[in-house]
């Protein structure tokens, strides 16, 4: 059954296993290290290294299977039916949606953004502080959306399939995206490889990574933008707000 991987797949696989150690052990270290200086423009820089570091392998992995003549449903990228690919968009839609009522719940009081910020600072050096931060963060979500479902729900799913099987596949794959995000702290781990877990559901069950493209880039965007909201609300707004409230009602 190996006989379907190449040495290029190989090549990758073992970069998909270091490269989350290289970056909790290493490369967020010395990030952290730089953001404490307080030099400008440190969080920009990161995110751009972010976006070239997930599109490179990617680009790269899309212009070998295309010189190698290989079908694209193996990294689910073709193939599907309308009706899975429907059910899948569908899917997805449906959970945005409810990421949407959830933002809209929190932004309707300052109070709870403010409730929110403690929850935030194992992800506080990720998360946009600036406007400029914001707007490049935009483009880190993309990036996450795309680059991560090609290389996870569909490399990582061909690639182990053809050792273990789809269901081994799929709880392989979702636990080796957890330790992707092993430089957030440990008890991260788990809550990424629930999410990796949802996305590869979506991807094989609707034979295709656009709805996962979607929902995940949806969660990264949805993300950056609550926690932007919360590090750069005025504290107090919520008790301001409470005590014009209440004089509106006094009178």
């Amino acid at each position: 059954m190996n006989g379907s991987h190449g040495i290029f797949d190989h090549i990758l696989f073992a970069l998909l296993l270091v490269l989350p150690l290289v970056e909790w052990r290493w490369t967020w270290p010395r990030y952290l290290a730089r953001l404490a200086t307080g030099s400008p423009g440190v969080r920009c820089r990161f995110y751009q290294t972010l976006v070239l570091s997930e599109w490179a392998p990617v680009l790269c992995l899309l212009g070998f299977w295309a010189a190698r003549r290989r079908s694209w449903s193996r990294l689910l990228l073709a193939g599907s039916t309308p009706l899975r690919i429907g059910l899948g968009l569908g899917s997805a839609l449906l959970l945005i949606g409810l990421l949407r009522l959830q933002r809209r719940w929190l932004l309707a009081r300052p109070e709870r953004i403010e409730r929110l910020r403690p929850n935030l600072l194992y992800a506080k050096p990720l998360l946009p502080h600036t406007p400029a931060e914001y707007r490049l963060f935009r483009l880190v979500s993309i990036t996450a959306g795309v680059c991560e479902e090609v290389l996870f729900r569909g490399f990582l799913l061909w690639y182990l399939a053809v050792w273990t099987g789809p269901v081994a596949a799929v709880i392989l794959s979702s636990l080796l995206f957890g330790a992707g995000h092993l430089y957030l702290g440990l008890n991260q781990t788990p809550k990424a490889a629930l999410a990796g877990l949802v996305f590869a559901t979506l991807a094989v069950a609707s034979g295709s990574l656009w709805p996962a493209i979607l929902l995940h880039a949806a969660i990264d965007w949805n993300s950056g933008d609550l926690g932007f909201r919360a590090l750069t609300a005025p504290p107090g707004a919520a008790r301001e707000r409470s005590a014009l409230e209440t004089r509106n009602e006094n009178c």
